[in-house]
């Protein structure tokens, strides 16, 4: 069984969550009801000479899915406008009509074409409804925690399901705030990214994160279950070091769970 298949055919039960990783920032969540990915990118829209046709960022591997066999997708939540979290190709290639949440400024830097009834966008300290997930986005600074606007440009969104409590950080860096806005929620998994940043990357235009040690620190003040790195499989040019963040977590908190997934691996809540 080829993984679309065993996402799409998983048997849960109604007190059960399942969260596939699908790469990079990537993720599918599974309850009896409902099919949402997070930051899908199926594709290789990046390097595809139709595409960005940027070659230097080749995929490590395909696309674990292929977008058009997806049948079950009942909403995608896009964390920025980045084709590597809000991939064009991916987005239109899947036949179901999903419902697409986002900032209003990520949607109008994509090239996503949607009707506005399938559309919610997404604002800092709202709540929403999703099925039976609550959403609740939170700015993210990437590097700025605004766009030319002044509207939240890169969200976390924390996500609430029965009594599990998942953070999903996309892209970006710390920035002022941003434990105060974190340090009163309790988190099962938080999922964030390790691939840091260096001027060696910013001169080749790519935005980067936080680094491996400035996560380890942030989450030994949290209250976390288990830390869960992404953002360092997919492109060898803007990669992190899991040995490194293992070792600089157990440096400032050696009973933490730090689980780590390959593509399509699953965990089970």
């Amino acid at each position: 069984m080829n993984l679309i298949e065993e996402i799409e055919n998983c048997n849960v039960n109604k007190n059960q969550l399942i969260v596939y990783f699908i790469g990079q920032s990537g993720y599918v969540l599974i309850i009896k009801d409902s099919i949402i990915y997070i930051d899908p990118y199926l594709t290789d829209y990046i390097d595809n000479s139709a595409g960005l046709n940027e070659k230097y960022m080749c995929r490590n591997y395909p696309p674990p899915i292929d977008p058009e066999l997806i049948i079950k997708c009942d909403a995608i939540i896009c964390t920025h406008a980045h084709v590597d979290h809000m991939d064009p190709w991916t987005l239109s290639r899947i036949k179901s009509d999903f419902q697409l949440y986002t900032s209003i400024g990520a949607f109008e830097k994509s090239e996503i074409k949607i009707s506005r009834s399938r559309l919610t966008f997404l604002y800092p300290g709202v709540t929403y409804n999703l099925a039976s997930f609550k959403l609740t986005p939170y700015q993210a600074a990437h590097y700025e925690l605004t766009d030319e606007k002044g509207r939240p440009d890169c969200l976390s969104i924390h996500i609430q399901w029965q009594d599990k409590s998942l953070f999903f950080w996309g892209d970006g860096i710390r920035y002022d705030r941003q434990y105060d806005l974190l340090s009163s929620v309790k988190f099962d998994y938080f999922f964030a990214p390790i691939n840091g940043r260096d001027a060696k990357r910013e001169k080749m235009g790519i935005i980067g994160n936080i680094k491996e040690w400035e996560l380890a620190e942030l989450c030994s003040k949290l209250s976390i279950n288990h830390i869960v790195p992404n953002h360092y499989d997919m492109f060898k040019n803007n990669t992190g070091s899991v040995p490194l963040f293992q070792k600089e977590v157990n440096r400032r908190c050696n009973n933490q769970s730090v689980l780590i997934l390959d593509c399509g691996d699953k965990i089970e809540s």
